[in-house]
């Protein structure tokens, strides 16, 4: 619109001096040379305008890195105590006590975590179960001080986990994620990424797997050979097998063991399930926790559960209700005495029977 008025006042100058300029060859060029600059405004102009949102767009740019420069950084990776000999084997039960544990994940926001006082036994295997928003993966947040605690203390074998470095308390806890991570290159680079093992000892984990290719006899009952036919038990045959960005040249089942012998590997005290069997058929959920509890039989498992059959061979269950802990005994306690537990065991039983009716019908 400016461009245009610009234009419009240029001709209307020239019109308006032709009466007393008309004979004159000078007033004729520079009237047209006028117009030829009013012309080229419009394009300025639109130059202009375009600079002006490139900056405000890249202002914000500037505005989110100072944002982020003002966010408090984590604890300390390093102490100096972490070199103490003490720490050397710790943990070495597994032995876990909230106590008051009280945590939010933003100043000013709710609580998320609500006063959770729990003791886990060492070498325990204890599922976790509770509706969406319960808290239950939050567990695994606070264990590895993702996010710090607002009040109260999580204790480690006697060892308060916020007088450790956060590169000697992570090193230490193995997690199973939902979603298993994997990264391009060999089996051997996602097993052993800093090169700390020998081959014979990535071999044995993924033999104890049965991941391994070369598993043909004498395999163990608690095995995952029967998760896949003899072409995809084929899929490992040596450490230098390579892997795809993400594992898209394996089956999500494989990919779970993988991550699964990593944790193996580190022979960690504490491993946390965060509905790591999810994403699998029931039938390889149910192999996938027997090997858990015999490979991991020494380390105290935490198993945040997508279906309730996948933790009623647990030695305890944490049922979270709204940030707390709102039943925490053995199973068989649990479903005798009646609540939250046991519905959730109903509703799944009647669950399951409606699929077994609707798939006879069919």
């Amino acid at each position: 619109l400016i461009g245009t008025l610009i234009v419009f006042a240029s001709c209307m100058c020239a019109v308006l001096e032709h009466g007393t300029q008309g004979g004159n060859e000078t007033f004729a060029g520079l009237a047209g040379l006028a117009i030829s600059f009013a012309l080229s405004i419009t394009q300025s102009l639109n130059w202009s305008v375009r600079m002006g949102s490139d900056l405000e767009a890249h202002m914000v740019s500037v505005e989110r890195i100072m944002q982020y420069c003002k966010i408090p950084s984590e604890a300390p990776h390093t102490l100096t105590q972490d070199d103490d000999s003490c720490f050397v084997s710790w943990p070495q039960n597994g032995e876990i006590t909230f106590s008051d544990a009280q945590l939010r994940y933003r100043p000013n926001l709710p609580l998320v975590l609500k006063g959770l006082d729990i003791h886990i036994p060492a070498q325990s295997k204890v599922g976790v179960v509770g509706r969406t928003g319960a808290g239950k993966s939050t567990l695994m947040v606070s264990l590895l001080r993702l996010v710090e605690l607002s009040n109260g203390s999580i204790v480690i074998d006697g060892v308060d986990i916020r007088t450790v470095g956060l590169n000697l308390l992570r090193s230490r806890i193995a997690v199973i994620p939902q979603d298993p991570v994997l990264f391009s290159g060999t089996v051997r680079s996602n097993l052993d990424p800093f090169a700390e093992y020998g081959d014979e000892r990535l071999n044995e984990v993924l033999l104890r797997v049965g991941l391994k290719a070369a598993l043909q006899q004498g395999q163990s009952s608690n095995s995952l050979k029967s998760l896949a036919d003899s072409s995809q038990q084929m899929a490992i045959k040596s450490l230098g097998d390579e892997v795809f960005e993400g594992g898209t040249n394996y089956s999500v089942g494989q990919r779970q063991l993988l991550v699964i012998a990593r944790a193996l590997l580190r022979g960690a005290k504490i491993v946390i399930m965060d509905e790591a069997t999810a994403s699998v058929d029931a039938d390889t959920d149910a192999r996938i926790q027997r090997v858990m509890r015999t490979e991991f039989k020494n380390s105290t498992c935490i198993t945040i559960a997508h279906r309730i059959n996948t933790i009623l061979d647990s030695d305890l269950i944490l049922v979270m209700d709204n940030g707390s802990a709102e039943e925490f005994d053995k199973p068989e306690n649990l479903l005798r005495e009646g609540g939250l537990f046991r519905d959730l065991v109903n509703a799944w039983e009647e669950g399951k029977e409606r699929c077994s009716t609707y798939d006879g019908a069919l």
